[in-house]
């Protein structure tokens, strides 16, 4: 990721481990759709959802933040302000578009990026706003959507979520239940997705302003700290309402097993009520839940540009290895694209009749087709590295924005 003539080597490889994370937990995890499966698939399944249920993909969202950063620093500098905006905006409104595309393939996975574009046209006009008002905004939106959102769903009695990967089939069917789910009981909804953007434009600023004041080390090593605390801290919580929330004045419904409680829920808490929102449940929204995801992605971050970027020279480049692993990462749209196709095509059946779980072959599913999938990544990334090129889509959605923005 180049800003300012400086290409944070730490950030395209942590946007690699974000896209590789939601490639494992797409095609190992599946395996448990089969009765038949062996102890080592599910093993590997098991592994897989502790590494990046609820990990990777809001790993990918504060990323995103980072890239409304970069891409907009230089009209920012320039006091362009409303060509900054329109920058993210249009960027966000092109990721809907593709994901209401890619949502129309038959497919287990749901399509992210329609609700990551919302976020992303939420957040646009705050890319010029100040750090701290940034940081208020998403700390009260934190703290008040989760149990917004889960109110909202018992309200209009909604037992897990709408939209699922929405569609223009979405829109036309009832769009006012396609925005509602963009916004709120979708899966993804933006009001969450947007807290992960705002904290990713804030550890942006932070790693821009210290790699000028000749601090990225400090800064790096103190932003993977204070993110392992903070995912530390959130997990703690946790555990003490799971092991003693009466003692804690918190009364969880009898009904509620305490395995679901730890198992990735619907895009919200599952109570509007505060014992809910004090547990790290992977895709709830709910404030420990923000709180856990947010610090390992801090920690990620911090780490990967501490080892990569604190002592490098600017123009220098990594490794041909290394670089090969930089080079997918910069190009994560491409292979989040490519990814989703290929599944749909692969695994698309499955939506139809989960019977067939069992008969699918080694390079459709499991540990098999990950590691065949993760190879055309990095078959990408080393013609990417070797040619010195961009990913095709991310070419497309950057020229799209200079021809707007100049205009």
């Amino acid at each position: 990721m180049r800003v300012a003539g400086v290409r944070y080597i730490g950030v395209d490889l942590a946007r690699f481990l974000a896209i590789a994370g939601m490639m494992a937990a797409h095609l190992i995890t599946i395996v448990e759709w089969n009765p038949f499966a062996s102890d080592a698939a599910l093993s590997a399944a098991e592994i897989t959802n502790t590494l990046t249920e609820g990990i990777a993909a809001p790993l990918f969202a504060v990323l995103g933040g980072l890239s409304a950063v970069f891409a907009t620093g230089r009209l920012l500098r320039e006091h362009r302000i409303g060509a900054a905006v329109a920058a993210v905006a249009i960027r966000g409104a092109l990721l809907v578009l593709l994901g209401l595309l890619l949502g129309m393939i038959e497919n287990p996975i749901v399509v992210v990026l329609a609700y990551y574009g919302t976020a992303m046209l939420l957040v646009a006009p705050l890319v010029a706003v100040r750090s701290w008002v940034l940081a208020v905004l998403g700390i009260g939106i934190g703290v008040v959507g989760g149990p917004l959102n889960a109110s909202l769903r018992v309200a209009l009695d909604i037992a897990d979520y709408e939209g699922r990967s929405v569609t223009f089939d979405t829109f036309a069917y009832d769009w006012i239940e396609a925005v509602r789910a963009l916004l709120l009981t979708g899966i993804y909804p933006a009001i969450t997705w947007a807290v992960y953007l705002l904290a990713g434009i804030l550890i942006g600023r932070l790693l821009v302003a210290a790699n000028r004041r000749e601090m990225l080390g400090r800064v790096s090593a103190a932003l993977a700290a204070g993110g392992a605390l903070l995912a530390a801290g959130a997990q703690f919580v946790t555990r003490l309402v799971l092991d003693d929330p009466a003692a804690l004045g918190l009364h969880p419904v009898d009904v509620v097993d305490p395995e679901l409680l730890l198992s990735s829920a619907s895009g919200a808490p599952l109570s509007p009520d505060l014992w809910a929102q004090l547990i790290a449940t992977p895709h709830s929204g709910s404030p420990m839940d923000l709180a856990r995801t947010i610090g390992i992605a801090c920690a990620v971050i911090g780490v990967l540009v501490l080892l990569c970027d604190r002592r490098r020279a600017p123009g220098h480049r990594p490794g041909r290895l290394l670089d090969i692993f930089r080079a997918a990462g910069a190009a994560p749209l491409t292979i989040y694209t490519l990814h989703v196709i290929a599944t749909g095509w692969l695994l698309g059946p499955l939506m139809e009749d989960p019977a067939l779980a069992q008969s699918l072959p080694w390079w459709a599913a499991g540990t098999g087709a990950f590691l065949l999938q993760l190879a055309g990544a990095l078959g990408i990334g080393a013609i990417l590295s070797a040619t010195g090129r961009r990913g095709p889509l991310e070419a497309l959605l950057s020229g799209a924005v200079r021809v707007v923005v100049r205009g």
